[in-house]
């Protein structure tokens, strides 16, 4: 009796196909576990970030004298406020970044609209984000146009003064 080869060719290619979907599964399996973790390690290194910047204020007299005053900086204190919104905004444009890379949880980037938001009603932020507006990527400055106008039909936030 002779060996049907067609019949062993078929079975061959329905083993490859089977081992090339079972090997599809398992790489689709693999990349969203890594874009798991890859997330996770931006989202604690955004926070990080972010606790490193308020322990500053909380560590440092004079950065807490910022923040406790940033509604009532003087007109002639210009390089101080734009450096003081500048820091934040740049850490908050990461987190929108990483956000619309899907790297970062949107629930958690809420505080940080609330705090723009909080930011759009201080008493020079006008003149801040006319200027600096243009040193941002265009979605971020849209984003934080958008926190402007929702800033504006809000209720004052509560800050301690």
């Amino acid at each position: 009796m002779t060996p049907n080869w067609d019949a062993i060719g078929a079975v061959g290619e329905i083993t490859g196909a089977l081992a090339v979907v079972i090997t599809l599964f398992y790489l689709a399996r693999q990349v969203r576990e890594s874009t798991r973790v890859t997330r996770a390690e931006m989202t604690k290194d955004l926070l990080l970030a972010s606790r490193t910047a308020i322990m500053d204020v909380t560590a440092n007299d004079r950065l807490a004298e910022i923040w406790s005053q940033i509604r009532e900086f003087e007109s002639d204190d210009a390089a101080r406020r734009h450096t003081f919104y500048q820091s934040f905004f740049r850490l908050y444009e990461l987190q929108f970044n990483l956000a619309k890379a899907g790297l970062f949880d949107e629930e958690i980037g809420h505080s940080y609209a609330l705090v723009i938001r909080m930011f759009a009603r201080t008493k020079y932020f006008d003149a801040y984000w006319s200027g600096a507006r243009g040193e941002f990527h265009e979605d971020f400055a849209a984003y934080v146009d958008e926190q402007i106008r929702m800033a504006a039909t809000e209720d004052e936030p509560a800050l301690e003064e």
